[in-house]
């Protein structure tokens, strides 16, 4: 028996021999047929990887909301530092053209362990936590298009 026809490929490597290959033909996709007849060959039931490409989807569709939800908390954060900058330079300002002890700090000092919980909860999130507030949100949604078209409805 050959060397080379007795070796055996993890799915890393199986991942990128076939990514390689496509590129190679100047192909970045794969019919669906394909994909099918592929499984086949290497003895994998259709039903198996049909059951495989859903939750690739489903995985893919999750992952984008992830996205956007991150996009959108770290558009919140650079929201909250930048009113952080406004308002605490102003505090500086009033409190330096004005008689009387220094002041400003705390409001730095206060704001600022706020502003560091917003950055940590940002950038070093809990992966459980997103994936736990992404699920609930799908349901929430159905609950409420179910409601709306419950609600609305002539009987």
């Amino acid at each position: 028996m050959n060397d080379i026809s007795s070796r055996h490929y993890d799915n890393d490597e199986v991942n990128r021999i076939i990514r390689r290959a496509l590129k190679l033909k100047n192909e970045d996709t794969v019919s669906h047929q394909d994909l099918l007849d592929t499984a086949m060959d290497i003895g994998l039931d259709s039903q198996i990887l049909e059951t495989a490409i859903e939750q690739e989807q489903q995985a893919t569709k999750i992952e984008k909301i992830r996205k956007v939800r991150m996009k959108r908390r770290k558009a919140g954060f650079y929201s909250h530092l930048w009113s952080y900058l406004m308002v605490n330079g102003a505090l500086l300002l009033i409190n330096n053209f004005t008689p009387g002890p220094w002041w400003f700090q705390w409001s730095v000092l206060g704001w600022g362990i706020g502003l560091a919980f917003h950055f940590k909860a940002i950038y070093f999130p809990q992966i459980k936590k997103i994936e736990k507030r992404i699920k609930p949100r799908h349901h929430r949604a159905n609950f409420m298009l179910c409601h709306h078209k419950w609600f609305h409805d002539p009987l």
